[in-house]
């Protein structure tokens, strides 16, 4: 049985930060993302840069694994975290408007992760590509598509300033989320051709 574990985190802040990870932290640092649950300033839990002109910073992962048997079938488990001890903010900067900005970096993330099972589950896996094909579906969404979006956000709002933008922004996700709401697995079953 083949198992492996991949973490790939994005950082956002009031400017753009990247990094790629592959160790899992304690999961008590973790916030699955919902649609119940909004991130609060106390989620905020990592020491603010206090060199750095940005006002808060959000470090965002995309945890995913697959077992396969390597014959028929196999398993992704694919989720989307907030790391509360890798994300911080400045406690004289905060404020809601803020808040939701950061907020909608961590939707737009759900948003890019249930585009991702939709390329998973339209694509042709077989005994000889899963792993790569796997990999390279992952990556392709969250280091290309997912990175532009995030960009494109920042970009539009000024990170928060343009509040006709930022409403936009915000509308234009709530509606993508719906439009993608049958692709929210968080685990799912691939058959391997042979």
């Amino acid at each position: 049985m083949i198992k492996k574990t991949i973490l790939l985190f994005l950082s956002f802040f009031l400017l753009f930060g990247f990094s790629i990870a592959q160790k899992e932290s304690n999961e008590t640092t973790k916030i699955y993302w919902s649609d119940w649950y909004n991130i609060e300033w106390a989620d905020f839990q990592g020491k603010p840069n206090t060199e750095e002109s940005i006002a808060a910073q959000s470090s965002i992962g995309l945890p995913y694994s697959f077992i396969s048997d390597g014959e028929g079938e196999m398993t992704v488990m694919i989720n989307v975290c907030f790391i509360k001890n890798e994300s911080w903010s400045k406690i004289d900067k905060r404020n809601n408007v803020l808040l939701q900005h950061e907020q909608l970096h961590f939707n737009i993330a759900e948003l890019n992760r249930r585009m991702i099972v939709k390329n998973l589950l339209e694509a042709t896996f077989t005994k000889e590509n899963h792993r790569e094909l796997l990999d390279e579906i992952v990556k392709e969404g969250w280091l290309k598509t997912y990175r532009e979006m995030q960009d494109e956000y920042d970009a539009e709002t000024n990170y928060s300033r343009n509040f006709s933008e930022q409403i936009n922004w915000n509308r234009f996700v709530k509606q993508e989320l719906k439009n993608y709401e049958e692709y929210n697995y968080t685990e799912l079953k691939i058959s391997l051709i042979n």
